[in-house]
């Protein structure tokens, strides 16, 4: 079952209440996601996405009944964190997120790199740079966290609701930096039908840890343990790695 949830009025009262039949049930997952492809995206009425491939086929193998619902980052975590037998992704498994949540994977290396206007490319050498640009980042990512560590202030942060908003602030000169994943920047520019000479990597900025599925603390332990088997035997399968080659082409 797919649900695809849109719009900013949504509470999480109403989204909870949209997940309380499949949070019941021990063999029931509801998982929430972001636009953010080539990892996970909404197409048409169907949930789609490297990590999204993944977590369908492990639920496959660890026979649960997954839901994919598609809202805001912000939403999706919250609801994860609140909401028992609850899957949130693609997420950085970070120090400081390390007791908000179960962990199941790794599924996805980590390497984050910033992106600006190629006209920045001899003006940003080291992270000092960064702090005198105009930022855009998702709300609640982990990227936002990575900038704050190395010296970003807050208020260089022009905050949007998928990576999708923030590239196209970045191309329209509203912001003169964005983070993203290799991967991700290349699939955006590709789908959004800008060259890809338009943005240059300015640096990188972390390679630290990996993506996971995030799930409620209070889940079920043998669902946690049914998953973590399913993905280990996908990557001993070969099938993780097939799965992103399909959308690598």
């Amino acid at each position: 079952m797919t649900v695809l949830l849109y719009g900013k009025k949504a509470g999480l009262g109403a989204l909870i209440g949209l997940c309380a039949l499949p949070c019941a049930l021990a063999t029931q997952v509801a998982t929430y996601t972001e636009e953010w492809p080539p990892y996970n995206y909404a197409e048409g009425k169907e949930v789609k996405g490297i990590s999204t491939d993944i977590l369908r086929a492990a639920c496959e193998i660890a026979k649960l009944q997954c839901t994919f619902q598609v809202v805001p980052w912000a939403r999706a975590y919250k609801i994860a964190s609140h909401v028992p037998n609850t899957v949130v992704y693609t997420t950085a498994r970070k120090p400081s997120r390390e007791k908000e949540f179960l962990w199941v994977g790794p599924i996805l290396p980590r390497t984050t790199w910033v992106y600006g206007n190629t006209a920045l490319t001899q003006s940003v050498r080291d992270f000092k740079d960064l702090a005198k640009l105009r930022i855009g980042v998702v709300r609640e990512e982990a990227a936002q966290q990575d900038l704050e560590a190395v010296g970003v202030p807050p208020s260089a942060f022009t905050v949007q609701s998928s990576n999708a908003d923030v590239l196209r602030t970045v191309t329209n000169g509203s912001v003169d930096a964005m983070v993203d994943t290799e991967v991700g920047m290349a699939w955006n520019l590709r789908n959004a039908g800008i060259a890809p000479s338009t943005v240059s990597k300015l640096m990188k900025l972390t390679d630290d840890g990996a993506y996971y599925f995030a799930l409620n603390l209070n889940s079920d332990a043998a669902l946690v343990k049914d998953l973590q088997a399913a993905i280990d035997k996908l990557r001993h399968d070969g099938r993780i790695d097939a799965i992103q080659r399909q959308y690598l082409k």
